[in-house]
This record gives structure tokens, sequence and C-alpha cells, in this order.
């Protein structure tokens, strides 16, 4: 590109500025003579007319990052260089300057062009008076540069008139002739390209604010590359910023069509991290540009402008504020403006708080200082530690174990699973359910064959067993550190696999005002070392679906029912009451009935009384002595005994089936019939079909609902 300037008439004082690049036409000058200057000659000439040249650049490089397309765009332009060494020149543009690899290329040539102007030039003087700048002409006559076209790059003008003298001196004037003309010249060959070096575009100082817009009745309208678009208050439209001025034709929509796309700046960036913020439509943000360049917006910052109170705004004037400016942290809203989410930190001195809510079911979870309410208001204390509230449903999980415990660490030392205090509790209720097995086996009573559960509990939380890493974890041992250093002997505790333990070094409580429920699928076991009490306020229901054992080693073992019958009862086989001393049967009111189908025997050492169909013996080895006041003897008399027959409640389970079906999920509480009213499912235990000769097929099925078993046969037609 080239700038030159030329006179449009004898009529008008003034001049024509012209623009033109290298591939424009110029104005051609005719062929100018290398001759002298002389009154007698008809034409002007030119009459010095040298070369200058000098080393330039033959090669420029140029490269600009573009972070939309997470590549530097480059070019490369060059010529040749012949002879001499090869001059490369480098540029870093600002990011983002070209969006094609064809603008760096255009630019690298544009600057190469522009740094090979000087590599060959003329200078020249002369009187001719139509040469001007920007023009071309043929040099001719010239020995040693004749017969070549150049360009006029600059041009110097020198006249005099034929005024007096003393007016040259006054003017400071050269000593030319009075009344002539004379110029001096700067060119290049023809076949330079003129371009001039590029220059940076004007810059932007200092940031300025905006205002977020985007589509209408929405929140938010970005683009996939984390940016939204602006409207600053200097734009004027048909919907200018607050307080900006409106115009029929300006450029402030107050929508998407605002502007560009200008990235948000976050705190943390990075592939798969970072943060991720986006100022909402309305938010006034502080926007600066990169390298000055107005074309390069970047939001760095959000401003609070007064239309809204901050979340945690506190401070001056002490009236308006519970709270001196201690509360930070982050608040966000749904897009709909239905609920909140928060995230605050209070550095209240000695009362350090942090709380995680959000509104949907009011879920909160407080850390340290605990107040009621939140926002920018610190409410009054209800506790210290943390607390954890929703007031929808709640769930823990851990695929590996969980730990609830309430023995304190000194200074939060050890390790996270350090259950050193559960590990000797177990290991005094393992020996404690021995020695208990131990009686018991004494006295043919059947063991606690279960108490091996509590002993694989104590090895999988046990580090001196299987409660402890093994090797390293992520690079590092697996030991605790010893004291003064990091290095360590003992190893790092954890569950061998997926238990729950619940322990407290005083006392645990398990309380609800309606029902609840304990179930194992294999055994469940209770040791204590002092005592066990079950209490229930109306019924106490204990059933086994094999044997049961009452023990007690130095008793007493009692059975009392204050308001009602005591019923013991056998209903598959005898019922004995042994006793190593006496037996005592007593009975306060009325009468004492010992009734049996078949027979009745009352023997006390070798003495007995048989009571036997219609028949009584006594038997005795020596007197059989009477004492009554009278000794009357009566008529014979039959009176039939009607006992009820007891129930069979034995699960009779069939020898083979043909078929079995298990249905998960609907396994019976064998305690659920005698607490609630609620019908428990049937649950399928098998089906057997059998087919007679006759080709009569029948089905037999077998069905439990708690505690009651149900056997069905069916007929099915062929």
């Amino acid at each position: 590109m080239g700038i030159g300037r030329q006179p449009i008439g004898e009529q008008q004082a003034a001049h024509t500025l012209v623009v033109f690049d290298p591939q424009a036409q110029r104005p051609d000058g005719g062929t100018l003579r290398f001759h002298r200057a002389a009154i007698s000659e008809a034409t002007d000439a030119i009459t010095a007319f040298g070369a200058q040249q000098r080393i330039t650049p033959t090669c420029v490089s140029t490269s600009s990052w573009h972070s939309e397309q997470l590549s530097a765009v480059s070019g490369h332009a060059s010529v040749e260089a012949g002879e001499l060494p090869a001059v490369e020149v480098y540029v870093q543009p600002r990011a983002g300057r070209f969006a094609q690899a064809a603008w760096a290329q255009d630019a690298a040539q544009a600057r190469l062009d522009a740094l090979r102007v000087s590599a060959v030039l003329h200078a020249g003087s002369g009187s001719v008076r139509t040469l001007a700048a920007g023009q071309t002409f043929t040099l001719s006559q010239h020995p040693q540069y004749g017969d070549q076209r150049y360009t006029v790059l600059a041009l110097e003008h020198s006249a005099r008139n034929n005024l007096d003298t003393g007016i040259a001196q006054l003017l400071g004037a050269d000593g030319s002739e009075r009344g002539s003309y004379r110029n001096r010249f700067v060119a290049a060959p023809a076949a330079t390209p003129l371009r001039p070096l590029p220059h940076d575009r004007p810059q932007v100082h200092g940031p300025q604010t905006a205002r977020v817009v985007g589509l209408p009745d929405a929140a938010v309208t970005p683009n996939r590359d984390h940016q939204v678009r602006v409207q600053f208050a200097w734009q004027r439209g048909s919907a200018p910023n607050p307080g900006g001025l409106s115009a029929d034709d300006g450029h402030a929509p107050g929508d998407q069509r605002s502007g560009t796309w200008v990235p948000v700046v976050e705190w943390v960036a990075g592939p798969n991290r970072g943060t991720h913020f986006l100022p909402r439509i309305g938010t006034e943000v502080l926007v600066e540009f990169l390298h000055g360049d107005i074309d390069q917006p970047r939001i760095t910052g959000q401003l609070y402008n007064g239309e809204v109170a901050p979340p945690f705004g506190g401070g001056l004037p002490a009236e308006q504020s519970n709270h001196p400016g201690t509360l930070s942290g982050l608040h966000t809203q749904a897009h709909d403006g239905s609920g909140t989410q928060q995230w605050l930190l209070d550095d209240t001195s000695g009362q350090l708080r942090t709380r995680l809510h959000t509104s949907l079911a009011d879920s909160t979870l407080q850390l340290g200082y605990l107040l009621q309410g939140g926002g920018a208001h610190r409410g009054a204390l209800y506790g210290q530690g943390f607390a954890l509230a929703t007031q929808g449903w709640g769930n823990v999980h851990a695929a590996q174990g969980l730990l609830l415990s309430t023995t304190a660490r000194a200074q939060g030392t050890s390790t996270q699973l350090d259950v050193a205090e559960a590990v000797s509790q177990l290991k005094g209720a393992a020996r404690t359910a021995d020695a208990l097995h131990a009686t018991l086996q004494a006295q043919q009573v059947p063991g606690l064959d279960v108490r091996t559960s509590v002993s694989d509990l104590h090895q999988a939380i046990d580090p001196q067993a299987q409660g402890k890493y093994s090797g390293s974890v992520g690079g590092q041992p697996a030991t605790k550190p010893a004291a003064g250093s990091r290095q360590g002997q003992a190893p790092v505790e954890r569950f061998a696999d997926a238990r729950l333990l619940v322990e407290s070094p005083d006392h645990l409580a398990w309380t609800t005002p309606n029902s609840a429920a304990s179930y194992a699928g294999q055994q469940l076991q209770l040791t204590v070392q002092d005592d066990l009490h079950a209490s229930a306020g109306q019924t106490l229901a204990a059933v086994v679906g094999e044997h049961a054992a009452l023990f007690a080693q130095t008793g007493p073992l009692k059975v009392i029912a204050a308001a009602g019958p005591v019923s013991l009862q056998a209903h598959g086989g005898p019922l004995e009451i042994l006793a190593d001393q006496a037996v005592t049967v007593t009975a306060t009111d009325t009468r004492i009935d010992i009734l049996a189908q078949q027979k009745i025997v009352l023997q006390a050492g070798r003495t007995s009384i048989t009571l036997e169909g219609g028949n009584i013996t006594f038997a005795c080895p020596g007197t059989f002595t009477v004492k009554a006041g009278q000794h009357p003897f009566m008529g014979g008399e039959v009176a039939p005994l009607k006992l009820e027959k007891l129930p069979d409640t034995r699960l009779k389970r069939p020898e083979s089936f043909s078929q079995k079906i298990t249905i998960k999920g609907l396994t019976p509480n064998p305690f659920t019939f005698l607490i609630s009213p609620i019908p428990q499912p049937w649950k399928l235990l098998a089906i057997r079909k059998t087919r007679s000769g006759q080709g009569v097929q029948r089905s037999s099925a077998v069905a439990s609902r708690g505690s009651i078993c149900f056997r069905s046969n069916r007929r099915l037609k062929r």
C-alpha cells in the first residue's frame, strides 16, 4: 500500500490523497532523459541518478496461537538470497491474530515486501516538473541504469522566483538560480512491491464494564466454548444498558445479537479440569482486552451493581446487618428462580463454620459451629461438630466397609479404620461365648454354635490378622508413621471385607416410637458381660425353627404369668420337668389336674401309684396305710376322659420335588404375625408334579406365610 499526493487542477487550491496497494495501476510518467539541465533544452531532464543497496531479510515467519482451533496458525514467505546469507525475521503477533493459514501467509509476505523495499533504492535529482510520488517512469540515456523502469517513492521540490535577493535571504533560501526549479527524489525499481511496515492497531487501555445479554426468557445463553455475549454501556440502540442512550439505527439490541462471543476467564482451566461459572443474563461483568486489542475481549470478573443485595452481605451500617462481613462462599439459583444452592464459609473468630445447602428437600451439611438459618443471616446456636439433615431420603453406602464410632482420638491422630477398642471388646465377647459354650456342653445343652461369627468379625477387623493393608497403596507404604518419622512398622488398618461396625465407649441406644426390625440371613448373636434385659409392654414372642434352650448357670430361672395362665407344651415328644432336689407344685386357689390319655404313674423310690384304664394300682415293698375318718367304698363309675389332640406344627417337607422356585425379596419376618396385623405375602417353597398310570396329572405345592405352612394338592386335566 502506498500514499501519493497530486494537484487536481488549476482552479482549486487543494491536493488529492491517493491510496493504492501493490497491485494498483500506477500513473505513468513516460520516459525521462538522463541529461544536463539548461535553458536551451526543450524538455526537462534528470541530472543526477545513483543507486544504494543494503542487506535486508530474505524470509519472514509468523505464528499466532488460536485458542478456539487449539493450534498455532503460521505463515512463511521468502525470496532467493543468491550469494548472500539468508536473514530470517520471526514475528509473534497477539493470540488469535490469524483465523486461517492464508491470513498468516499474507501477513508474512506483506512484512517481507515492506522489509525488502529498501534492498535497492535510487536517489536522483533534476528539473522534471511533472514528476510526482507514486509515478513510474523509464530512465533513458543513462550509461548504467538506462532503459529501466522506476517508481518514485519520495519527491522534494525546490523552486525560486525572480524577486529580489533580500526576500530569498529572509526566507533562508538556498543559492539556486533566480527563476529556476529543481527537485530531488528517491525511487525504487518498478518491480519492487511497495508495502509499508505493518503497524499495531490502536489499543484499548484499561478494563470496561458490560452487561451479559442473550435469548429472551433465558437465564444464560452460552456456547460450547464457555463464552457469552455482552453489551457495553456506550453502545446505543433499541435496548441499551440501564442509563444508556437509545437510537433506532444503533447497535445495542439487548439480546443475543449484540457484539460477539466473549470468553469467560476462570480460576482454573485445563484438560478435564477447572472451574465453570458462567455469568447469567443481566449480570454486570468486567471486560479486559487481550493485548489491548478491542477485537479480543475477555470477561475477567463479575460485579455487584446495587440492583440486588449480595448473598452474604454484611458490614456497615451495623444496624442493617447481623455480622461484620465474616461470611463468604458461593450462592447459586435455579434458572427458573425456584430454588437455591449454597456453600458458605463463616470466619467469625471462635465460631468457624462451613455449610453446604440445597433448597431441594432442604438438605444441609454443616461443619464446626452449628447455627440455625443460612444466607446472610447468622442464626442461633444449636450445637458444635457436624450436622447432616434433609427433608427427603438419605443413605450411606460403603462398598468395602463402614465404621460408626464415638471414640475420641487425641488431636485426630491414628488412621481411618483404627478400631482398637472394638477389637478388644470383641476379644472379650469371644472369651465369654467360649466359656458359656463349654458350660452348656457339660450340662448336655445345645451349645452356642454361632459364636464363630464373632471370631470371623474379629479376624476381619484386627490388624494383627486380616484387618490391614498389604503392600503399598498408591505407591506409598501402608504403615503408620513412627514418632518423628514418616516411616513405621505398624500396619494401617482396614476391613478385610464389607463390614458395618458400630462402636461406642459409653452407651448405644436404638429408639423409635414405631416398629423396629432386625434380620440376619445366617446367625444373630448377642453377648453381654453383665446383664441382658428384654422388655415388652404387651407381648414377647420367641419363635425358633429347630431347638430352643434356656440355661441359667447359677439360677434361679423363673417363668411367671402375673395375670394369666402358663402353658408348657410338647407337640411332638415328651415333656420333662427334672430337678436335682425337690419339685413343688402348688395351686393356691382351686385345684391341680393331672390328665393323661393312657396312664399316670406317681412314683417315689420303689413305691408307685398307677392309673391305667379303669384300674388304680398301689405298689410298695412295705406297709400300705390308709388313714381317714371313714372308709366308704362307693360303686364303680365310668367317666371317659376327653383330651384334645395337640396340633402338629412341624414343617413337613416333601422328600423330592420335580421343580424348585425361589422368589427373591419376599422372605417373611417370622415375628411379623405376632407384632403386626399387616398380612405377609405367601412364599412358594416347592412344586411337585406326578402322573398316574391312567394319565391323570397331579400338582403338589408347599407355601409359607410367616410361621404358617400351607400344602395343596390339585388334579390337572389332561
